[in-house]
């Protein structure tokens, strides 16, 4: 094959990696999803309190504290087709051994288990779109692929209680079914994944201490951080995971709740591929202030309103935080200091800070719930620290 079909091939097949990734997001959203609709009658199963409910909620996201950057490191270092294929493997696994979960340490133990697996994928997904893709496309594929996440999540949490549940009778069952979609996708990959280009992916990146070092004294790279770990991790985590349980104690049926707590999903879509896609450089920072204004309101409406004005809230919510993602992922990206070449570690620092930030959010939202009585303490909180992040994001600097 010449140099020029090569290419051509390689150009081609960068849209098979894409839906190979937005599989594999796919099936990441729909088993860490899976949990909040199950929350009734798991809390009940394994008589668990709201704090334990909070640190199961936010268990997957744990492990990417300690592993996201070595995981970016290697990433930036090796071929990834084999660490996302397993990644995608230990996430199915992890939802097999939940469903044998007898108290709250086994199932927050096993539920940690995705986290294992989690960095791989969340940390090398934007190395493959920045290896594969390159100037405008970048933004598109990102909000492409990133799409994924919100659909597993939003029909996991729309599908549990009216389909799944009844189907496999109960939520042990329900959540080995989840399992084999998983390891069926995980099969996929191995079929079908290639390595990046070499043209793409670079030279051999400096030691490790030298890339890390790099970008931690970067002001820039350290704003995109704090933003997202209050604006997408903490925030997210604490209310998209608690949402189901916050319609039910609002009077909803666990269908009810299902079906109003995938919206934001659904909704996602919207944010995930349309706004990132017309944002373009230059225009993002001012977006972004958008999206996080937005997000804030909304969550505090969704806590505090019934009716129409929930449902809307519930929708915009969902294409704020679609697009908030993919915009910082893209800032990030076509900074000159990160770029293809360093998008792994510089993916791996936002992981591992911003797991603390996913973990915490539910965490804090039990914990509210818990000692004031009320779920819309907690919501009051989440929505505004959303807002505070409109100070760093008028910091925020474009290539």
């Amino acid at each position: 094959m010449t140099s020029e079909a090569h290419a051509s091939s390689d150009s081609r097949y960068k849209w098979v990696m894409l839906a190979l990734v937005w599989l594999g997001y796919f099936a990441f959203g729909v088993i860490a999803s899976s949990i909040p609709p199950l929350v009734t009658p798991i809390a009940h199963d394994l008589s668990l309190t709201y704090s334990q409910i909070g640190s199961i909620l936010g268990a997957v996201i744990l492990i990417y504290i300690p592993l996201s950057i070595p995981v970016g490191i290697l990433i930036d270092r090796a071929g990834m087709k084999k660490a996302i294929v397993a990644a995608i493997a230990l996430i199915p696994l992890s939802a097999l051994l939940q469903s044998f979960a007898s108290n709250f340490q086994t199932l927050f133990l096993t539920i940690c288990i995705v986290g294992v697996g989690g960095p791989f994928l969340s940390v090398g997904t934007p190395k493959i779109v920045a290896s594969w893709f390159s100037g405008k496309q970048r933004g598109l594929a990102s909000g492409i692929y990133m799409t994924s996440a919100f659909i597993g999540t939003a029909t996991a949490t729309a599908i549990t209680n009216p389909i799944v549940m009844p189907l496999a009778g109960t939520w042990r069952d329900t959540l080995r079914l989840y399992a084999l979609l998983g390891f069926i996708i995980a099969f996929v990959w191995l079929l079908l994944a290639r390595e990046a280009p070499q043209t793409q992916t670079g030279s051999t990146p400096p030691p490790m201490k030298d890339t890390i070092g790099k970008l931690l004294r970067e002001k820039h790279v350290w704003i995109i951080i704090i933003i997202a770990v209050s604006a997408v991790f903490l925030n997210s985590y604490g209310f998209t995971r608690w949402l189901p349980k916050l319609l039910e104690l609002r009077g909803m049926n666990p269908a009810e709740a299902g079906f109003y707590a995938s919206l934001p999903g659904w909704s996602g879509i919207i944010g995930n591929i349309i706004i990132p896609s017309l944002a373009k450089t230059g225009s993002r920072k001012p977006v972004l202030f958008v999206t996080l204004l937005v997000q804030g309101i909304c969550i505090y409406s969704s806590a505090a309103t019934t009716g129409l004005p929930l449902t809307a809230s519930l929708i915009f919510y969902g294409v704020g935080l679609g697009a908030t993602a993919p915009l910082l992922i893209v800032i990030l990206m076509d900074m000159p200091q990160v770029g293809a070449k360093h998008i792994g570690a510089a993916s791996g620092i936002l992981f591992s800070i911003g797991g603390i930030g996913g973990f915490t959010g539910p965490l804090i939202v039990g914990f509210l719930t818990e000692s004031t009585g009320t779920i819309l303490t907690g919501m009051i909180a989440l929505a505004a620290l959303v807002e505070a992040m409109l100070i760093p994001t008028l910091l925020v600097k474009e290539k």
